[in-house]
Order: structure tokens, then C-alpha cells, then sequence
């Protein structure tokens, strides 16, 4: 028996043979198939997973603009309502100012020493000349006033120019007579024009 079953065995290696050969090569594209229905779920996953990213990447980025636009709003109608307050403040902080200057003549008379007849209102480049003792008919000072309210209320360059004019003794009484030639206004006021 053992003759026949050699017999048989070799008849049959063969074909067994074959059938591993077979095998392995199926097992060979089972697993490249394999590989390849990985490498392809990887890459749908990925896909997937970009959308999805992408998608809640779009939906924060709306929210987050729609968070701005709207606190960009706020800002802006909290600045608009403090502007206009600022406004309306300095509105009426210039106001209430240009009616103390007109009414400063009468809290300074005696302070100065200086009747509300003496003043007189430029409003630039300083608020008053005082003629001290002018509604007497005699002058016995001039001085020039300018008016200041608030703590931090400094001297312009104009007004700081005309206090070391006077401090500098830099002024002057002059008359100008405008001459008459031959009565002609025409020729006077060529006169005037070339003064000017």
C-alpha cells in the first residue's frame, strides 16, 4: 500500500503544487487589493474629513464675521453718541465762553480799577484793550486783557507774541493822515491803493 500511495502522492503533488501556486498568487492580490481598499479609505476619509473641516472652518469664519460686524456696530454707535456728547459739550463750553467774555467787564471793573466804559471788546488777538480812565476824559493806562477759562487755558502763539510785544515795551501811538491831493477821490483812492 505504501507503493500505491507513493504512487498516488506524486500523482497528486502536482496538482497540489498548482493549487499553492494558486493560492499565493491569490493571497498576493488579495493583499494588494487589500492595500489598495485601504489607501482608498484613507484618501475618502480624508476627503470626508477636509469637508468636513472645511465646513465648520466656514461656519466659525461666518460666525466670527457676523461677531465683528456687529461689535464693529456697537463701537461705532458708542463713539457716534460720545462725539456728539463731546460736541454738544464743547458747543456749549464755547458758547457759555463767548458770553463770559462779553460779560467779564463787568466782574473785572473793579478788579482792574476800570469803568465797563473803558473796555473795549477785539476778541483777537487778545479779548480787550482797557483805556483806564478813559470815560473820565483822561487815560492813565492801556492794558491789553485777555481772557481765560479752565485750568489748562494757555496762551496762544498770537496772544504770547502780543504779551512780549507790550513786555518789551514794543509799543508805539501813531496817527496817519491821509493827504488830500487837489480834492480828488479818485486820486485819493489810488493814494490809498498804493499804501496798501
Amino acid at each position: 500500500m505504501d507503493a500505491a500511495l507513493l504512487a498516488v502522492v506524486t500523482s497528486l503533488f502536482p496538482a497540489l503544487f498548482f493549487l499553492l501556486l494558486l493560492y499565493l498568487r491569490d493571497e498576493r492580490e488579495l493583499s494588494r487589493l487589500r492595500e489598495k481598499t485601504l489607501e482608498e479609505a484613507r484618501k475618502q476619509y480624508e476627503l470626508w474629513k477636509s469637508a468636513e473641516l472645511r465646513s465648520d472652518y466656514l461656519k466659525l469664519k461666518e460666525e466670527a464675521l457676523r461677531e465683528a460686524s456687529l461689535a464693529l456696530e456697537k463701537w461705532k454707535i458708542d463713539e457716534e453718541r460720545k462725539i456728539r456728547e463731546d460736541a454738544a459739550q464743547r458747543s456749549s463750553s464755547v458758547k457759555l465762553g463767548k458770553v463770559a467774555e462779553q460779560l467779564i467787564p463787568l466782574g473785572l471793573r473793579d478788579v482792574i480799577g476800570a469803568d465797563l466804559e473803558d473796555f473795549r471788546f477785539l476778541g483777537s488777538p487778545v479779548d480787550y484793550v482797557v483805556f483806564k480812565g478813559l470815560h473820565k476824559g483822561s487815560v492813565s493806562e492801556v492794558i491789553f486783557l485777555e481772557v481765560k477759562s479752565g485750568e489748562n487755558s494757555e496762551l496762544n502763539e498770537r496772544e504770547r507774541n502780543v504779551k512780549k510785544a507790550v513786555e518789551d515795551k514794543s509799543v508805539k501811538f501813531t496817527v496817519y493822515r491821509l493827504q488830500q491831493p487837489n480834492g480828488n477821490r479818485s486820486a485819493q483812492l489810488a493814494h490809498l491803493a498804493h499804501l496798501a
